[in-house]
């Protein structure tokens, strides 16, 4: 399979900034799946769920052709979260089975090397990786990526950006990988400077690609020491910006994994973005307007 998407599925009951909520959205990583499903069929999707994930995942995972075989049934539940909107985007999260199971869940939930391993071949080109600093998962990147000619994707946890004591475990796995995605906000803290600017000079800096999203404005492709910007795309009334930032970089892995110019990778991103703005949750038939993505593409 061309590309893998390694990341936990979690149903959201979103409260907005406004205090307005919206029940029993589906995300995670599954708004990775959309943004690579928008220009190809060729994704997997790797993840931990429970019994319950038909009931809340299945109508799109049918509608968009999404095959089960990367699904490993392990939780209780599949993950169900309360998503609190704060300033700049920001959020806090919890589960709505309490803390007991949040636990629980946190323990089980390890991404399964074995199952990465079993859906890679010759023909893998890009796997978008979803997962915390102290995941194990980062001591095997050498062992994915020898598999194939394996581009790895890391988009970083806001958690990582905010907490000081994990900057460093992040640029080492940084190091690791191929390509990484951070937005704006998480990039001043990152690394601890003011403004734009002073964010792409130290991504730069780190010499690993960056697709570099900067909310409504665009995003840049960072690369060859140099960053290419793409403006935002507008297609309609704006309805939930959640996912945007999984969704646009998993289209973006696409694009590097293609070998596009740096622009257009950028472009691709900000395609995916403007889809997924235009509903709660993913795009519900993703499928049917590849073409027309591909059209403004080109």
């Amino acid at each position: 399979m061309s590309y893998l998407v390694v990341g936990p599925s979690i149903v959201n009951d979103i409260e907005f900034e406004d205090g307005t909520v919206k029940k029993s959205v589906i995300g995670g990583s599954i708004f990775c799946v959309a943004g690579i499903k928008l220009w190809t069929d060729e994704c997997i999707y790797i993840s931990n769920i429970g019994r319950d994930y038909k009931n809340y995942y299945g109508e799109w995972m049918e509608d968009n052709h999404c095959s089960y075989s990367g699904l490993n049934e392990i939780l209780p539940h599949t993950q169900y979260t309360k998503l609190i909107y704060g300033k700049e985007g920001l959020h806090d999260e919890f589960s709505i089975y309490g803390t007991d199971e949040e636990k629980t869940v946190n323990e089980l939930d390890k991404i399964d090397l074995s199952l990465i391993l079993k859906h890679c071949n010759n023909s893998t080109k890009g796997i978008y990786i979803e997962a915390n600093i102290y995941d194990s998962i980062w001591n095997s990147i050498q062992e994915i990526k020898s598999r194939g000619n394996i581009k790895v994707m890391w988009e970083l946890p806001t958690s990582v950006s905010a907490d000081k004591d994990r900057h460093e475990p992040a640029f080492h796995i940084i190091n690791k990988i191929d390509i990484f995605s951070i937005n704006l906000p998480e990039a001043k803290m990152l690394f601890g400077v003011n403004d734009e600017d002073g964010a792409i000079k130290k991504i730069i800096d780190l010499k690993t690609p960056c697709y570099f999203r900067v909310g409504k404005k665009g995003s840049y492709m960072i690369c060859n020491n140099n960053a290419f910007f793409s403006g935002s795309i507008a297609l309609g009334n704006v309805i939930d910006t959640t996912g945007c930032g999984n969704c646009s970089t998993a289209a973006a892995l696409v694009g590097f994994c293609e070998h596009y110019e740096p622009g257009k990778i950028a472009t691709m991103g900000n395609i995916a973005a403007a889809y997924n703005l235009l509903q709660y949750g993913p795009y519900p038939r993703i499928l049917n307007i590849r073409d027309e993505a591909f059209k403004r593409l080109n």
